[in-house]
């Protein structure tokens, strides 16, 4: 890639906490020579007030309808947001989990910059777990996301590109994806039209 190359369309990496979502998004933003990192997690610190937990009783993931319409705007003004960065000339490299097809659908259906790129970080779940373990207890998740990686495996599955990055050095991911996404990453409305 060259400098006055950039990555068309807005570029969506998900995977399960540990994946390596927030280090390989922003180290793909640093990449391009005009882009935008963003964090979906920074979007949910906004509500000051009123926000719910999304674990239940036994810590396990459960957001409920509060929660649910919770991270429903939260895919809402993300999109909004990368939208305005495209339009200002700036790739949007969006880094925010993504669990189902009807979240993939709500984010296709939301954000209006193409392509729609989706990257699925999906080291092995093990490898997630100790990264998770590893990390600074303030970003530390404290629930069993296995169920998770299994959602989005179900749900997620052929689409866009399932990227293992377990074994690899997050500049080595971020170089891949910068390389190839505009190649492998890429869901159409026609992809999200299938069952």
């Amino acid at each position: 890639m060259t400098d006055t190359d950039t990555l068309p369309g807005c570029l969506l990496i998900t995977g399960t906490p540990g994946a390596g979502k927030t280090t390989v998004s922003r180290l793909v933003a640093e990449r391009l020579p005009r882009a935008a990192r963003l964090d979906g997690d920074v979007f949910a610190m906004m509500l000051v007030s009123g926000w719910v937990n999304m674990l239940d009783a036994d810590g396990n993931w459960n957001p409920g309808p509060e929660g649910q319409r919770q991270l429903q705007l939260r895919t809402i003004n993300v999109c909004s947001t990368a939208d305005n960065f495209a339009e200002a000339g700036y790739t949007p490299v969006v880094d925010h989990i993504i669990e189902t097809r009807a979240e993939l659908e709500l984010f296709a259906q939301r954000q209006k910059t193409r392509p729609l790129m989706l990257v699925v970080l999906c080291p092995p779940l093990e490898v997630a777990r100790h990264r998770n373990e590893t990390r600074d207890p303030q970003t530390r998740v404290d629930y069993d996301f296995a169920p998770l990686a299994q959602n989005q495996r179900r749900e997620l599955g052929g689409l866009g590109w399932w990227l293992d990055s377990g074994e690899q050095r997050p500049e080595d991911t971020a170089d891949l994806i910068v390389a190839e996404a505009a190649k492998r990453a890429v869901v159409s409305e026609l992809d999200l039209g299938r069952a």
